[in-house]
């Protein structure tokens, strides 16, 4: 049995929530001073040359574990969060290469959905509702992800397009036939058109179990399916979510506690401040396969995010429940990763390679995965570290002179989606529960 997590509300923040400064990326919040913005943008700004001078190496497809796959995906998600304009040659040259491929690798479905989720969920609600498909489609039965593999489904999705004049609305520059082309506002978050088109997808066969790595993407995919219109099968939910309790890790420690504080904290008591708040709980992780393994910090940081995802997807996304806030699981990763805190390297025994310890291995894949946690569930700290301004001084003082980080591409990517911010944080969406459980358009 696990412990049961235990809350007190102590101490007071010596900064009220209005001392915090909106950051422009994922619309996350940071204390001011802390962060250098101009350097930060123009780390952020010499990474994108660097992708930017490779576009057409990014186009091009490698088989990974017998599956064809591309940088193309991540690429553009990247060159989405990093404020490149919509209408710029080198991202709309891997969207449409994207779009024409067949579906065939979970990593790269997954982003897929994201990118087109953030790019125009209405225009591509039908592309979306594919991924959705192939996704669904490439659980397994025991609730998780493998690398992936076509489905013959995915060609035959019923979709009905949404019997209105404008497929979006809500400011934008008309471009004619009807649709409108989104600028980024002034504060630098993209403005979404609401979805107005509900649709059901349904399961239709089995996939094959594999890892976490493929689980906690797919998760990454499904919420933007979700964002975007459309309604999962509520067993691939709950599977999905039993999986990930299921393979955390139970580890022999003392409770510890975690500090969490800030504007994006528990909600405030009627006539209290804002406060930071310890919650006891065991310092409980992830492997990449199941709870056979040690946990380390990639796959633990990984689940927190998921958890959180399938959380509010749970909640029918009514904006009330916030259920991740007060998940044990969730707390229990978050404890873990405060214990084994670290911005400079993967913390704990990577299974990859000999179970090196606190290692460089898939560092800045970890690095991203820390964002995601600390962007969904909603916290400025990790237990007493304050993940961004923390990471992004390592990130900015480890660039290399050409732009890239790490191994190239791939790090790169992961870099500079951390130093934006890029995850939303998960909030209150245009449409009622009732309408999603319904499928109302």
């Amino acid at each position: 049995m696990r412990r049961t997590l235990v809350w007190t509300t102590v101490l007071s923040l010596s900064c009220a929530a209005a001392a915090f400064a909106q950051n422009v990326g994922g619309g996350g919040v940071f204390p001011p001073n802390e962060v250098d913005q101009i350097k930060v943008d123009l780390t952020i700004e010499k990474g994108v040359k660097y992708l930017k001078a490779r576009n057409a190496d990014h186009l091009k497809i490698f088989q990974f574990i017998n599956r064809p796959m591309s940088h193309c995906e991540l690429v553009a998600f990247t060159y989405v969060h990093a404020d490149v304009p919509d209408s710029d040659a080198d991202l709309k040259a891997l969207i449409d290469d994207m779009i024409q491929r067949q579906l065939a690798a979970t990593y790269c479905v997954s982003l897929q959905a994201m990118v087109l989720e953030e790019v125009e969920r209405v225009k591509y609600q039908k592309r979306i509702l594919q991924c959705a498909q192939f996704l669904v489609d490439n659980q397994s039965a025991q609730g998780w992800w493998g690398y992936g593999s076509p489905s013959i489904f995915v060609d035959d999705v019923t979709y009905d397009l949404p019997k209105r004049k404008d497929v979006a609305s809500g400011g934008g520059v008309p471009i004619g036939g009807g649709a409108r082309e989104f600028q980024l506002p002034s504060n630098g978050q993209r403005v979404k058109p609401p979805v107005k088109n509900r649709i059901k997808v349904v399961k239709k066969r089995d996939g094959e179990e594999h890892d976490n790595s493929n689980s906690q993407y797919a998760t990454l995919g499904m919420r933007a399916c979700h964002d975007a219109g459309i309604i999962l099968p509520p067993n691939v939910i709950d599977l999905s979510i039993k999986w990930f309790r299921d393979s955390q890790k139970k580890e022999q420690a003392q409770e510890e506690e975690l500090v969490e504080g800030g504007v994006n904290g528990p909600e405030v008591p009627k006539g209290g401040t804002v406060a930071s708040v310890r919650r006891k709980a065991m310092p409980e992780g992830w492997s990449y396969t199941g709870n056979a393994h040690p946990a380390y910090g990639s796959m633990t940081a990984g689940a927190v995010g998921s958890l959180s995802i399938w959380d509010y997807i749970k909640d029918n996304d009514d904006g009330k429940k916030r259920s991740w806030k007060t998940d044990k699981d969730i707390h229990e990763g978050l404890v873990w990763l405060a214990k084994n805190f670290s911005v400079t390297y993967n913390p704990g025994p990577y299974e990859h390679a000999n179970d090196e310890v606190n290692s460089k291995h898939q560092y800045l894949y970890y690095m991203y995965a820390l964002e995601r946690a600390g962007m969904l569930y909603g916290t400025e700290v990790i237990g007493a570290h304050k993940w961004y301004p923390e990471g992004a001084k390592v990130l900015i003082d480890t660039q290399k002179a050409d732009g890239s980080w790490g191994d190239g591409t791939v790090d790169t990517c992961f870099a500079i989606l951390f130093l934006k911010r890029a995850t939303r944080s998960l909030g209150v969406a245009t449409y009622t529960a009732q309408q999603m459980r319904q499928g109302q358009r």
